[in-house]
């Protein structure tokens, strides 16, 4: 300052200033730049492990389709109607139709994937918030038609249990003796709780099931074509 370089050493500080903060902006930058990488990958990742898990999802509602049509068939021939002979399995018959809660296995591992995940705002992650909520919607429908399955299975139960004598053997043992057989064959309202169960099955859960399975193969086929965007 006695020299008058104050000038000087101003402007030498406010370079270095300059400097720090060109730095600082940089350092941010890549590590902005790094975390954006980082992100993009996990969320690539994170489609092809959703695509596997459709896949194995695609696959065991086609499995359950085919248990349901067996089902099917066990209706159709105890209420007297055509129906293919191929498919039934006599010695499970009375046990399904009248005790057996048939449902499909509901895994939510891909609703807790995304769940878990940080998305980035790609189509592909815009796609796979969409799938979750779909996903979740059609879980809750069926649980709320297997409620009602169960319920409906109860108290035909329960009416068995208050009105026929071979009840409590057939409850213990198992076994359908020949007055459960003309019961389950010949009773008019018993038939008409079995066309009931049946059309809850056929036409309230089978129809969900097919739908979930055919928005997840679109879902499928959408996160295919999007690729790694």
């Amino acid at each position: 300052m006695a020299n008058k370089n104050i000038k000087k050493y101003f402007k030498y500080a406010l370079g270095e200033i300059i400097l720090v903060v060109i730095g600082i902006l940089i350092a941010v930058g890549i590590n902005n730049w790094n975390q954006q990488r980082q992100l993009n990958s996990a969320n690539v990742e994170l489609r092809r492990n959703v695509i596997k898990q459709l896949e194995k999802d695609i696959l065991e509602i086609k499995k359950y389709e085919s248990d349901l049509d067996t089902l099917q068939n066990h209706y159709l021939h105890f209420l007297d109607k055509e129906h293919d002979k191929n498919k039934l399995k006599p010695g499970d018959i009375v046990g399904t139709l009248l005790f057996k809660l048939n449902k499909m296995d509901s895994d939510t591992h891909l609703i807790e994937m995304i769940d878990n995940a940080t998305l980035n705002e790609s189509k592909a992650s815009e796609k796979l918030l969409n799938l979750n909520s779909v996903y979740k919607l059609y879980l809750d429908e069926i649980k709320s038609v297997e409620e009602l399955i169960f319920s409906t299975i109860t108290d035909n139960l329960k009416e068995i249990e208050r009105t026929q004598h071979w009840y409590a053997d057939f409850i213990t043992d198992l076994v359908c003796n020949d007055d459960c057989y003309e019961y389950l064959k010949n009773d008019t309202l018993h038939k008409a709780r079995m066309a009931s169960l049946r059309f809850l099955y056929v036409n309230g859960y089978g129809e969900i099931i097919s739908a979930l399975k055919n928005d997840l193969i679109n879902y499928k086929l959408d996160l295919v074509t999007l690729g790694d965007e």
